[in-house]
């Protein structure tokens, strides 16, 4: 089983561990609440090192990624990240990726629902020793750094600069004498960064990012509540709506497709769906205060009929109540309709708008402070 650097610092906080995908993950360090209320009024630090890492020479980079990725990487600017995906042949998703162009080198991310061989087998499939890509994922620790406050943290650690930065930006920054790749990225809906730090000094990096989080209140917390924030933000969440739907045109994640482009991997699947029409969508759902049945799995009822499935849920402490994702037929996937979970007579749910919150970082004025 593949191991994060910064395992043993979570363990010694009590982070109860699972695994996902052949890697041991922090899902939990204290109770919901307490996590939830660290991202949204302080900052929390979680371990993303389960993600797949990866380097590509910039000089074969665009060739290479261009031929995999839906999104496109050669208008990728210097210092820009793209967020985009890689599907299968069928045009089903298997990794949500964040592409950084860093100068002389092309970083990739992937947040996946396939393993390693699996992903390295397209990789290799497109070209990747040709290419020079470096598989960085056991070098390196991925710290996530989230929250309304989390900008005075890398502040505090990397200098005002930091405050500078653009949403889906990389900078290079020095700790220990060691190169650190920081993301301006997140998918909290609150200020988000990722720190890619070598093995040698990522352990001290997470102590010292936890010990100015929890001057404001904030501190370690695990890849759980991360599912509940994505949600309540509508970030998209491959562990949940990606995996349980699988189409990227049902998920709405058009946004991630550059269709003027050569081809890319799944994408004559993708193409075809496209030309047929979507007969389905996706949309937010929420439930009244005291209902606990919005779940995934759960059906959801129009005239006596199932119509939809749940395929995302969790609670939301500012609206006190559940939210869900579902998908809904395109004649009646709007905000502001009447459903009932469950069962025809079962308790009603509205569709409703998403994001359905304001994030407390989009109250704080950076070019202030």
């Amino acid at each position: 089983m593949r191991m994060s650097p910064i395992k043993n610092v979570f363990a010694a906080a009590g982070a109860q561990f699972a695994e996902r995908l052949d890697t041991a993950v922090p899902l939990t360090i204290a109770d919901p609440a307490t996590e939830y209320h660290r991202i949204r009024d302080a900052a929390g630090i979680t371990d993303f090192s389960f993600m797949q890492k990866f380097r590509v020479p910039e000089a074969k980079a665009i060739d290479f990624l261009d031929s995999l990725l839906a999104g496109n990487v050669a208008k990728t600017r210097y210092g820009r990240v793209l967020h985009t995906f890689l599907a299968d042949d069928g045009g089903n998703l298997l990794s949500d990726c964040y592409v950084a162009n860093n100068d002389e080198e092309y970083i990739i991310l992937c947040e996946s629902i396939a393993d390693d061989a699996a992903i390295d087998a397209i990789f290799r499939r497109a070209g990747s020793e040709k290419a020079g890509v470096q598989d960085l994922t056991l070098e390196y620790a991925l710290i996530g750094v989230d929250g309304a406050r989390a900008w005075e943290i890398m502040k505090g650690m990397f200098g005002a600069d930091i405050l500078g930065l653009p949403y889906l930006s990389i900078e290079n920054y020095t700790f220990e004498n060691e190169k650190i790749r920081l993301f301006r990225a997140g998918k909290t809906s609150e200020f988000g960064y990722l720190l890619m730090a070598p093995a040698s000094c990522a352990a001290e990096l997470v102590s010292q990012c936890a010990a100015r989080a929890e001057k404001s209140g904030g501190g370690l917390c695990g890849l759980s509540i991360h599912n509940d924030l994505r949600l309540e933000g509508r970030f998209f969440n491959i562990h949940a709506e990606g995996k349980n739907v699988g189409d990227p045109l049902q998920l709405g994640l058009q946004w991630m497709i550059d269709f003027d482009k050569g081809a890319f991997c799944g994408s004559e699947a993708v193409l075809k769906r496209r030309a047929r029409g979507l007969t389905h969508k996706i949309i937010g759902v929420r439930a009244a205060p005291g209902i606990d049945t919005l779940k995934t799995g759960a059906s959801v009822f129009h005239e006596g009929k199932a119509v939809a499935e749940i395929v995302a849920d969790c609670f939301s402490y500012i609206l006190n109540c559940r939210l869900g994702l579902a998908v809904f037929p395109c004649e009646i996937a709007y905000s502001g309709l009447t459903f009932a979970l469950g069962s025809p007579d079962g308790p009603a749910i509205q569709t409703v708008s998403m994001p359905p919150i304001m994030p407390k970082s989009l109250t704080v004025r950076l070019d202030e402070m």
